[in-house]
């Protein structure tokens, strides 16, 4: 997947892939019986892996400057696939997206608040007037997201004077 992001005010095209993991708990009681909780507020992680297109000495060291003005502090990025598309149901007037902290959503063919109400901080829907069960499409931005680089940065030397730049990219919440 190619994507963008913005360093240094340079847009630097990158190949990446996003491991999305959910934190949980479990407790294992004697009687075989177990219970499993998220944890904590915050148990949805995500590392984006990242390599640049080929970048010239020149692009490669105002992006470094950047990471090292940065100090360890969080970068705001809107990843590739922040707009989301897919159909949801209503279950006793209740529909828990999955998705949280959104820009925006739209459910086609409703509005709100008329036929629902949304909290766009927690991605839960609400309504009396969407009936039970009926499939709904739903489209959502999600906000730009906090991300730290992972465990440093390396340089790649690709001859002629250019270079390619490997990171990892980790969600963080602040």
């Amino acid at each position: 997947m190619t994507a963008f992001i913005t360093l240094n005010n340079l847009p630097v095209s990158i190949d990446s892939r996003v491991k999305r993991s959910t934190r949980s708990q479990r407790t294992q009681f004697g009687d075989g019986y177990s219970q499993v909780l998220a944890d904590g507020l915050n148990a949805q992680s995500e590392v984006w892996s990242c390599s640049t297109r080929p970048l010239s000495e020149n692009e490669v060291y105002g992006i470094e400057s950047f990471l090292l003005r940065q100090k360890g502090q969080p970068i705001q990025w809107s990843p590739p696939n922040s707009t989301k598309s897919f159909t949801g149901q209503f279950e006793v007037g209740v529909l828990e997206l999955g998705y949280n902290d959104l820009a925006s959503l739209v459910l086609t063919g409703y509005s709100r608040p008329g036929n629902y109400t949304a909290n766009l901080a927690t991605g839960r829907l609400a309504s009396v007037t969407i009936a039970n069960l009926t499939d709904v499409e739903i489209s959502l931005v999600l906000n730009p997201r906090s991300y730290i680089i992972e465990d440093g940065w390396e340089f790649s030397f690709l001859g002629d004077d250019y270079f390619q730049l490997g990171f990892a990219l980790r969600q963080v919440y602040v």
